[in-house]
């Protein structure tokens, strides 16, 4: 696994040299019968003793950690690392979520389209979806969510792209660096914790939580075929005179020439299913998968890294008391 990581070579020498200078230190304290750098040799040694067995240990803990998981994600590629996994998720769902949005925007469009059509007959003019106002209104903040999504998915990759790149290579070793002296272990210990915290744990907590996928694919496939329902488009400029037309139009898509027993409705509706053009039952649909949807998605790229990031910052905390302190001090003093 050091292979993989320049920094752990780095840090791998450099307890390799610790480990010699604390021989040296031992050595020259019984030589000269002083008990203290004697002791201080020791203690030296067995906190290079133990910076070997973090690596050791982390090693075997990663490479556990991106089996498992290169064995669960789906359709991410060779590359097994845990942080490249959650970053393909990531991709994924940012990819995703931007294909749902062009859909409400059309569908958005359509929407105002109809919700603003008014027919006059000179005595009364009437607007027979101007209620469709309310789903309108319910999408249009649903596409605020999902923008917001998408900003956060940004964010995301960012921060999983910094933690990629130096967690191992960076952090890590400069941590394994500071704690092998007795002046700087509390803050090595920090940085190791750190290190640690961020590349295994933060993406792990944040990979076990359900994706959204298949509710934006679901929500997204719904949307593009209202779009594509030919009965649902506008009419043309040529026929916005004929108030007839429209009327008829506009009748067959509220529903109420299934229900209509008059010849311009059995006309209308000819060859047609009340399922294949129902725009506001369609359009309660929608706005169920889109809120199913963005639910989902929130709680993915929202709530799941908060609380991966209040879990690596609790186990930072103990990892930097456990490990800045002087571990083999009492072993000395027994001994």
């Amino acid at each position: 696994m050091a292979d993989q990581y320049v920094g752990l070579e780095i840090a791998t020498y450099v307890i390799a040299a610790a480990i010699v200078l604390s021989g040296i230190i031992i050595g020259i304290g019984r030589a000269f019968g002083y008990k203290k750098i004697e002791n201080f040799g020791v203690e030296e040694f067995f906190q290079t003793i133990i910076n070997a067995a973090i690596i050791g240990t982390l090693a075997a803990i990663i490479e556990l950690i991106n089996q498992v998981a290169s064995g669960i994600a789906e359709g991410c590629g060779t590359d097994k690392l845990i942080i490249s996994q959650v970053v393909c998720q990531f991709t994924q769902i940012n990819d995703m979520i931007f294909a749902l949005v062009k859909e409400m925007i059309t569908l958005l469009n359509t929407i105002g389209y109809y919700q603003t059509l008014s027919l006059n007959f000179n005595i009364v003019t009437i607007q027979p979806f101007a209620n469709l106002a309310a789903i309108s209104s319910a999408l249009s903040i649903q596409l605020l969510f999902l923008q917001a999504a998408l900003i956060a998915i940004n964010m995301n990759i960012t921060i999983m792209n910094f933690i990629g790149q130096n967690a191992l290579g960076l952090i890590l070793p400069i941590g394994l660096v500071f704690r092998t002296f007795f002046g700087t272990r509390r803050l090595g210990a920090f940085l190791i914790g750190l290190a640690i915290g961020l590349y295994l744990l933060y993406p792990s907590f944040i990979f076990i939580f359900p994706l959204p996928t298949n509710d934006i694919q679901n929500a997204t496939t719904i949307i593009n075929a209202t779009n594509h329902k030919v009965y649902y488009s506008a009419v043309p400029v040529v026929e916005l005179n004929d108030a007839n037309a429209i009327g008829a139009k506009l009748d067959v898509m509220s529903g109420r020439c299934f229900e209509s027993s008059s010849q311009e409705c059995q006309q209308a509706t000819q060859g047609l299913n009340r399922q294949d053009v129902d725009f506001v039952g369609d359009l309660g649909v929608i706005l169920q998968k889109v809120n199913i949807a963005t639910g989902r998605a929130l709680v993915y790229l929202a709530i799941a890294p908060l609380l991966s990031l209040i879990i690596t910052a609790i186990f930072i905390k103990e990892i930097t008391k456990i490990f800045g302190a002087e571990l083999g001090l009492d072993f000395v003093k027994v001994v």
